[in-house]
């Protein structure tokens, strides 16, 4: 690459800090980590990148947060980041931008007032641990399933869905065709959405092992499938209760790599409580206008 001839090229943002990934890029290829130590550089945010912040259709798809994570970090493809990078990112953006203190407003629990609390974001980044290179969870019929976390592809595409869906049925409910139109319409949403959340279950299994048969010979092996299409076409058709038993991992597995709850206290009733701090960038930044 040609270096710049611009005298202001040593004026332009430098990282503020660099974190650790909860994935450690196993999921990913992410060039932007230093070879070194390992660790992600963090940019502050530019007047463009909170322009796109503001962008609610863009941010409602991914582009915006995608655009600004690659702005931030170098990351080029931010849609293959696991989602539990995805938060730290943002997390360690918001700091980098606007300092340590992060205001949360949230009712409390004993009284139903409104609390502010204000949260230090460099003890929770200091939280960040590194993700297992997977996670296994066995079945009652013996095979035993291999799962990584969701993608931010894919978190961002269950979010749009949901919000699309529940457009819709708005809409439906309200409008003046006759009932068979709607239920029609009604059921084409929600198998729309269950195809989605299989495809989207699928994607988080790395492989599925099935163990050697009790009256096997010695010498036949387990057979691991590793093919996605035929691990999709399993996925369709397991029961609903092993489907929720791999679900119910997958979402622990999303919560990991950062501590998400903090010390809280009512000021009205002196109730004490664990805040959970959502990270959902159509209100995290402070996008002053």
């Amino acid at each position: 690459m040609a270096k710049s001839n611009n005298p202001l090229q040593g004026y332009l943002r430098v990282p503020k800090l660099y974190i650790l990934l909860p994935s450690g890029g196993k999921f990913s290829n992410i060039e932007s980590i230093s070879d070194i130590s390992d660790e992600l550089p963090i940019y502050p945010l530019t007047s463009m990148d909170e322009t796109l912040l503001r962008n609610p259709d863009a941010l409602l798809n991914g582009e915006s947060l995608a655009g600004v994570i690659t702005s931030c970090t170098g990351i080029k493809d931010a849609y293959e980041l696991t989602a539990n990078d995805v938060d730290v990112i943002l997390l360690a953006i918001r700091y980098a931008t606007y300092g340590n203190d992060l205001e949360v407003t949230t009712p409390c629990p004993g009284c139903t007032n409104t609390v502010n609390h204000t949260v230090q974001i460099e003890p929770i980044l200091e939280t960040i641990e590194v993700l297992e290179d997977h996670y296994d969870v066995t079945l009652d019929n013996g095979l035993h399933c291999f799962l990584k976390p969701y993608t931010f592809r894919d978190s961002q595409k269950a979010a749009l869905s949901a919000f699309r869906e529940t457009s819709e049925l708005n809409n439906l409910i309200n409008a003046e065709a006759d009932d068979m139109s709607k239920l029609l319409t009604f059921n084409k949403s929600f198998k729309a959405m269950a195809d989605l959340n299989i495809d989207i279950l699928s994607n988080a299994i790395i492989k599925v092992i099935i163990p050697q048969a009790e009256d096997a010979d010695d010498d036949q092996e387990e057979i691991i499938v590793t093919n996605h299409k035929h691990i999709l076409e399993w996925v369709k058709g397991i029961s609903k209760q092993h489907a929720d038993i791999i679900i119910e991992e997958l979402n622990k597995i999303n919560q990991l790599g950062i501590q998400r709850d903090v010390d809280a206290t009512c000021e009205d009733c002196n109730h004490e409580f664990k805040l959970t701090i959502e990270f959902n960038p159509s209100n995290f930044f402070d996008l002053v206008s």
